[in-house]
């Protein structure tokens, strides 16, 4: 029995590792950092997340990133939900570390992709895709546009350093 329990409590510690978004601390889930991202931004801009495994995200998720889904275990997107602004977080868990520099790639894609379409559209926000960054930590790959672009940065990085608290 007693072998039998232990067993479980590793599987389910083996699961846990696999599903969080890592980097020097593995259980912290992408859906956390965006909302820490929230929590630190003015009042009336990224206001609305989805996440990993909600109906909305996961129909999205390929128009938005291009990479493809099965290639993923966890992500989450932060935004305005008024529209109208380049304001965007998005934290991607990537299955495999070999992964990674894809999801690299397409995310500094999507800057490009949305840069072209401000630039006609309003071209006021461009100045948050021209200072967008992709960033990566373990196997998370984050894409940062907003006005303070380092202090998320600093932000999504403490929170998969530190984990949950």
């Amino acid at each position: 029995m007693k072998k039998k329990a232990a067993f479980i409590l590793a599987l389910i510690l083996t699961i846990s590792v696999f599903t969080a978004c890592g980097g020097s601390n593995d259980n912290v889930k992408c859906v956390d950092i965006v909302k820490a991202c929230k929590d630190i931004t003015p009042e009336g801009s990224f206001d609305e997340w989805y996440s990993y495994g909600e109906e909305a995200y996961d129909e999205n998720f390929s128009n938005l990133y291009g990479v493809q889904y099965d290639m993923v275990d966890d992500g989450a997107i932060l935004q305005t939900a008024a529209g109208g602004t380049a304001d965007e977080v998005s934290v991607l868990h990537m299955k495999k570390n070999a992964d990674v520099s894809i999801a690299q790639s397409k995310l500094q894609d999507r800057i490009a992709e949305r840069t072209s379409k401000f630039s006609g559209y309003k071209p006021e926000e461009v100045y948050k895709l021209d200072n967008a960054r992709v960033i990566v930590q373990g196997n998370c790959v984050c894409l940062i546009a907003a006005d303070d672009p380092d202090c998320i940065e600093t932000e999504i990085r403490r929170v998969i350093s530190e984990g949950n608290q």
